[in-house]
């Protein structure tokens, strides 16, 4: 069984025999705290991190857990967002198992967010503030619940969202996830007219595929790539939303400096908008002329505010 909504970890820690960790990479790392989340094991199925302890408990290598293999009672505690390819391991070698994403882990005295660094409740604070409801639309989704920008909105039961997402099993995951929201398999373009544009992906680390052959280069991933249709980000607009998106949440790995200086906003004056800092300030300056604030600075992003909505 997968659960895919959150539940609380001491509940599960009562109902569960073994609680398995799986995937010791960068999620793993920055979120896993021993002292108030116990696994029975840590398991990194591509071997990289075996032998090392990290966070206090040692990861271990897949023959760990054979053990456990026609046990009923394991839950296995999926980090990184390959989820996808952690379930066909996990069915191989446990097949038995339930499986839920750390993400949804209800931790007791853990601050509840599933963004890299809180936008997420940023955002939610301030739309809550206005609004009874509110939409949104996220380009670039990746994983539906881990290090996603809106899955915190669905959970809060505002489920007025587009996710536009070039991934196939990002876009299965999400409806899996979040059936309410409305999931476009296809990429956002900054031009006019449907198209398709060469995407660059690496099957392991899904969060930076791109269409950007210049960021596809320096990452290494340029010799991994097909054809994707993609859609003009305002006809996107215009078909999804009876107006147009409160909140737009942008990750696109390289392109969201060209999305948005093509995106209408004398059409659509989008009120909130977050967007990865990692242009150099282009951002800040298109946003700015385009009469945006800043609201908010995190690690990895930014957040912007429209100046004429702002209460």
């Amino acid at each position: 069984m997968r659960i895919t909504e959150r539940k609380n970890y001491d509940q599960l820690r009562k109902q569960y025999t073994t609680m398995i960790g799986w995937g010791a990479g960068v999620e793993f790392q920055r979120f896993y705290e021993h002292t108030i989340c116990r696994l029975d094991h840590m398991i990194d199925g591509e071997g990289r991190n075996v032998g090392k302890v990290i966070n206090g408990i040692g990861v271990q290598g897949v023959d760990a857990i054979r053990q456990y293999r026609d046990q009923d009672s394991v839950l296995v505690v999926i980090y990184p967002n390959i989820e996808t390819e952690i379930l066909r391991q996990i069915a191989e070698f446990l097949p038995k198992a339930d499986t839920i994403v750390a993400r949804l882990l209800r931790i007791n005295g853990r601050e509840g967010y599933y963004a890299a660094d809180r936008e997420d409740l940023i955002m939610l604070e301030y739309m809550k503030a206005k609004y009874t409801d509110f939409t949104y639309m996220d380009i670039g989704v990746c994983h539906p619940v881990v290090r996603n920008n809106t899955y915190l909105f669905y959970e809060n039961g505002f489920t007025d969202g587009v996710l536009v997402e070039p991934n196939m099993q990002m876009c299965e995951l999400a409806q899996e996830y979040r059936p309410l929201n409305r999931v476009l398999n296809l990429g956002a373009s900054p031009q006019e007219g449907a198209g398709e544009l060469t995407y660059y992906y690496d099957p392991q680390h899904p969060g930076l595929n791109t269409f950007s052959e210049e960021v596809a280069r320096r990452r290494g991933m340029n010799h991994n790539a097909r054809r994707i249709a993609t859609k003009d980000i305002n006809a996107i607009i215009a078909e999804s939303f009876k107006t147009y998106p409160d909140v737009l949440d942008l990750d696109t790995e390289g392109m969201d400096y060209d999305l948005l200086f093509h995106l209408d906003f004398t059409r659509y004056p989008i009120e909130l908008i977050c967007v990865e800092n990692s242009a150099g300030g282009r951002i800040g300056r298109l946003l700015t002329q385009r009469g945006y604030e800043l609201l908010a600075v995190t690690k990895e992003n930014e957040i912007y505010v429209h100046t004429c909505l702002r209460k």
